[in-house]
């Protein structure tokens, strides 16, 4: 028990170690296991695959195709690295809310090197460990296009496809609280406390782990799910007369219940992580719109230019090329960190807010403050007082103080700044003999210094520690200091790169 009468960790049962661990680290106390930790083998990944082209006309200029596939994924060996920072090699220890730490020694008391590896004691648990019952994670790939030459350099396709994931990748903070009543009351399987409350501060007893973190203690699961549908656009010139190009364009809705920005699936939940409707929104990475232009032009020799041999060397051989991209911006997520403390304790919620009362998607698209990005005052803290209802529960279990729930605004509701690029490039070739020439090269990446900016501060916390101001007993913001605003870029300004290629 720590100073609070809290349960700590870590706590003896779920721990095991290899069967052929080396001996001077074999535990006495921690059983060994042979192969089997987990307790699914998941032999029965069948892929089969499906395709057809049909061309209905003589002339072959228009041609139907489909298909459809289960594909499997294999995890990424950091899902495996990061369960090493576990007991007992690894300990990570969590101050609790309101203790001071002092700078010049922040770290505590742990066993001398030679004990190594040790579970350290009254230390709570805090890492992240695999679920027993993995499964392989799997798609669902379909796609049907059609596909017209109007021309003998010309390709038009127009296709929808769609993917439908399973069993994917997430990472879960498995001891979030339950809410207790005098009707359901849950009874502390270490000190055999019954408690009918709901406070910050005895969320930790209400937990099912007893001496794991209440927010540091996480899971990692093949149990999200996503969907993906689109609409695919795209037109091809083939070179003829000196030209290429290949304009693209996908109409696109991206789904699930958990993504991360940049392929990063091990991002912690935010919210209630027994609820996946809750966590259900368009992905981290979705993009509605998106259009994509890029072409080469071999520039036509001037008449005059064949006349001399310095015509001929200086106003031959030259080429233009670029790349033109415009896509809508990205989603983004409003965080509370200060949201949640009913199940995850004071300071660990890492939740969302509330609307504000009457607030929609659109009240916080609309009436925007100068200098914001999205309407700040549509959004408040879930705060509940001391004897009312928490929302969260339906009305079946009750606040014994001041705290806050689960805020009921959705899974990234708004979206960034629309993002622009234009890349740029002018090259000379110098034929040497018919295999051999030299490329002078000027190439300029984002050519009009365009800036893209990044999503905005859509962390409720910085209000207060930039300034602003919220109403502690409501939750409603009064001033929202930086929460809103846009701080930074997403691209760099224009780079203008010279070269010398040899082609042999």
């Amino acid at each position: 028990m720590d100073a609070s009468g809290n349960p700590v960790g870590p706590p003896a049962g779920g721990f095991v170690q290899a069967g052929n661990v080396i001996p001077q680290y074999d535990l006495p106390d921690v059983p060994n296991v042979g192969k089997r930790v987990f307790t699914s083998v998941d032999p029965n990944n069948f892929g089969p695959r499906a395709g057809f082209a049909y061309s209905p006309f003589d002339s072959g200029r228009l041609t139907l195709r489909g298909g459809y596939g289960i594909f499997y994924s294999r995890p990424s060996a950091v899902h495996i690295t990061n369960t090493i920072n576990s007991p007992p090699t690894y300990v990570i220890r969590r101050s609790q809310a309101g203790v001071l730490v002092p700078l010049e020694n922040p770290f505590f008391p742990l066993p001398s090197q030679d004990q190594f590896p040790a579970f350290v004691p009254g230390v709570a648990l805090s890492s992240s460990t695999f679920d027993r019952r993995l499964r392989t994670a799997f798609f669902h790939q379909y796609n049907a296009s059609l596909q017209y030459t109007p021309g003998q350099d010309l390709l038009l396709e127009v296709a929808y496809v769609g993917t439908r994931g399973h069993n994917l990748f997430r990472n879960l903070r498995i001891n979030q609280a339950r809410l207790a009543s005098t009707q359901q009351p849950i009874v502390n399987a270490v000190t055999g406390q019954v408690i009918t409350t709901n406070t910050p501060t005895n969320a930790q007893l209400r937990t099912p782990y007893q001496g794991a973190d209440i927010a540091g203690f996480q899971q990692f699961q093949y149990t999200a799910e996503s969907a993906y549908n689109s609409l695919q656009a795209s037109l091809t010139k083939r070179l003829l007369r000196g030209l290429q190009l290949l304009a693209s364009y996908t109409y696109a809705k991206s789904l699930d219940n958990a993504s991360g920005p940049g392929g990063l699936d091990t991002t912690t939940i935010l919210g209630n992580e027994l609820d996946d409707r809750a966590n259900r929104g368009v992905s981290d990475f979705d993009r509605t719109h998106r259009f994509i232009l890029s072409y080469l032009w071999d520039l036509p020799r001037p008449a005059f230019a064949r006349r001399s041999t310095a015509g001929r060397l200086l106003l031959s051989n030259w080429q233009v090329a670029g790349i033109i991209t415009a896509m809508s911006g990205a989603p983004f997520d409003l965080v509370d960190t200060g949201a949640g403390s009913f199940y995850f304790g004071a300071n660990s919620g890492l939740s969302r807010p509330s609307w504000a009362p009457g607030a929609t998607r659109g009240t916080a698209n609309s009436n925007i403050p100068a200098g914001y990005f999205f309407n700040p005052f549509a959004f408040a803290r879930p705060t509940v007082l001391a004897g009312l209802p928490i929302p969260s529960s339906n009305g079946t279990a009750f606040a014994g103080a001041v705290g806050t729930d689960f805020g009921d605004v959705g899974r990234n509701v708004l979206r960034g700044p629309r993002q622009t690029n234009i890349d740029f490039s002018i090259i000379k070739r110098f034929p040497l003999a018919e295999s051999k020439n030299i490329e002078l090269r000027a190439e300029f990446f984002n050519l009009f210094n365009h800036v893209n900016f990044a999503n905005p501060i859509s962390n409720l916390n910085a209000v207060v520690s930039s300034g602003g101001s919220i109403v502690e007993n409501t939750g409603e913001i009064i001033n929202p200091g930086d929460f809103g605003r846009i701080t930074s870029t997403s691209n760099n300004p224009r780079l203008i790169q010279l070269a010398v290629k040899f082609s042999f």
